[in-house]
């Protein structure tokens, strides 16, 4: 039986303002596009063993099963959006939320080296989700 310890926390720090695009402006017979910007990706630590590289999704989702070799994992995870979002092992049915509204989700599971397979569930409305598990133990 694997431990999961969840923890919600957030930087503090103000997004710095990006400069608008230069460039020529559109024709008025041309519609503007405006280009899509990715968000930015999940704070992992360098240097660290990806067991489950960043995913994104905005509905149930199972990951890749993975097996950890450390004996330990931790899942970085972040949701937007008005759904709950819950990382549920598959071989069982409890399900541990996933902070929403902007806030990462930094979560330490203590699990035997064998194979692991987790899934992201949703529920209650549309929430968009990334999540990611690396090896070991990356809590600070």
């Amino acid at each position: 039986m694997a431990t999961l310890f969840l923890v919600g926390g957030c930087s503090g720090e103000p997004e710095a303002k990006r400069p608008g695009p230069a460039g020529p402006t559109a024709s008025p017979d041309r519609p503007t596009r405006t280009p899509t910007a990715q968000p930015p990706g999940l704070d992992l630590p360098e240097n660290a063993r990806i067991l489950v590289a960043e995913t994104t999704g905005d509905k149930d989702r199972e990951l890749p099963v993975f097996t950890p070799e450390e004996g330990a994992y931790t899942v970085y995870a972040e949701c937007e959006g008005k759904g709950k979002v819950s990382l549920v092992n598959r071989n069982s049915s409890n399900a541990h939320p996933v902070n929403c509204g902007g806030v990462p989700t930094v979560g330490l599971i203590y699990a035997e080296k064998k194979a692991q397979r987790l899934k992201i569930q949703v529920v209650g409305g549309t929430s968009v989700w990334k999540i990611a598990v690396v090896s070991g133990n990356h809590q600070s």
